[in-house]
């Protein structure tokens, strides 16, 4: 088995909110005394029970997200770390939101073995992170970045929002700026959706009114990779940007098809070329592992052609893009039809061919998710 082949990667949905930001769509309840007990006694079951998954794997990242995890205590994180077979090069990141981040906590945080931070900032605006409904101010932000250094982390990230209602160009551009003086190793950018099941979704119309215009959210697009790349930031996926190589390993797993098992309810799983998630209810999840049963209730394995052509279009995320002649050795043919498309964007100037890699052009950037639906 090759070294690629060998390798792993963890997700855990800890799904607990203190609140719920009006924008997100991702399970989570209420944080409980009773509720965290249980759901640490569930995923030491769920582990136990894939285990045997891991062998002759090599796990690269494990993950925790949410949900809120950085609400849970050093201990949980000790005990869940222990039963995992990791080296001292895997990738640990914990996501957090500033609110929550203390000195003491952090730095038993590292001492455990996390090693990488992911910081819920979204904007650098006090009117924009109240209109978010975020429960951290400007000031907390900064405090937060300072106590994560000081507590020994020298990989931060840090989620940035555009497209925000009531946003403007100069505001972003005042955020963007602000980034200097942070002393963060990666950026993840995100344009705001009005997602199903959300209230902004309930009240999408009179949002959109408000959101800044397609040409506008362009130039902000634009303007954030030129203030990042002159902040000395490595543009390396459509959305992320990283400094000194600080690269997310764990997410670039997901843009090159990297085998990747969840935990915790709602997490998705990809293993041996098909996709399972786990049920999307926690007393359900609980019930499930205290019988010994799976907590999966949903798999799919896709078939060819949509499954080369989907993997094609998730490494073409990655702006070095991908090496085609291998890609196809690796994963398969893309059929003759999508061969045609793929020829019609290159002339078209969406994707250009640097040997050996075939990748997106600035062109091709912008308008990715357009160039998906021609490929699918």
């Amino acid at each position: 088995m090759s070294i690629a082949g060998r390798e792993l990667s963890l997700y855990f949905h800890i799904p607990f909110c203190k609140k719920k930001c009006p924008y997100c769509h991702f399970y989570s309840v209420f944080p409980a005394n009773l509720l965290l007990d249980n759901f640490s006694k569930a995923l030491l079951i769920e582990i136990m029970q894939k285990k045997g998954l891991f062998n002759n794997k090599k796990i690269v990242s494990v993950y925790f997200g949410g949900g809120s995890p950085s609400i849970l205590t050093p201990d949980f994180y000790r005990k869940i770390l222990g039963k995992l077979p990791i080296d001292p090069d895997t990738e640990i990141t914990l996501e957090a939101n500033p609110d929550d981040v203390y000195l003491e906590k952090f730095r038993e945080l590292k001492n455990i073995g996390i090693n990488r931070i992911s910081l819920g900032v979204q904007s650098l605006d006090e009117k924009l992170l109240n209109f978010l409904n975020r429960n951290h101010s400007l000031n907390q932000v900064f405090k937060a970045l300072d106590d994560i250094r000081a507590s020994g982390f020298n990989n931060i990230s840090i989620d940035l929002m555009y497209d925000i209602p009531y946003q403007t160009l100069k505001t972003f551009e005042n955020t963007l700026l602000s980034l200097e003086n942070l002393k963060i190793s990666h950026v993840s950018l995100y344009n705001l959706t009005f997602e199903e099941n959300t209230p902004f979704y309930l009240k999408k119309e009179l949002l959109n009114k408000k959101r800044p215009s397609d040409k506008t959210s362009l130039a902000m697009f634009n303007l954030a990779v030129k203030t990042l790349k002159s902040l000395g930031f490595k543009h390396y996926e459509i959305s992320a940007f990283a400094k000194n190589n600080m690269l997310s390993k764990h997410n670039v797993g997901y843009w090159t098809a990297r085998e990747f098992l969840g935990f915790g309810p709602s997490s998705f799983s990809y293993f041996e070329k098909k996709r399972f998630k786990n049920c999307s209810n926690l007393k359900t999840y609980f019930n499930k592992l205290a019988k010994s049963q799976s907590a999966v209730d949903f798999e799919e394995k896709l078939n060819y052609p949509n499954d080369v052509k989907e993997l094609f279009l998730i490494n073409l995320r990655l702006l070095d893009g991908l090496n085609f002649e291998k890609f196809q050795e690796r994963v398969g043919n893309l059929p003759q039809s999508t061969l045609k498309t793929i020829e019609r964007l290159k002339q078209d100037n969406f994707l250009t061919f640097d040997a050996p890699n075939i990748k997106l052009t600035e062109k091709g950037l912008l308008f990715y998710d357009t160039l998906a639906e021609e490929i699918i």
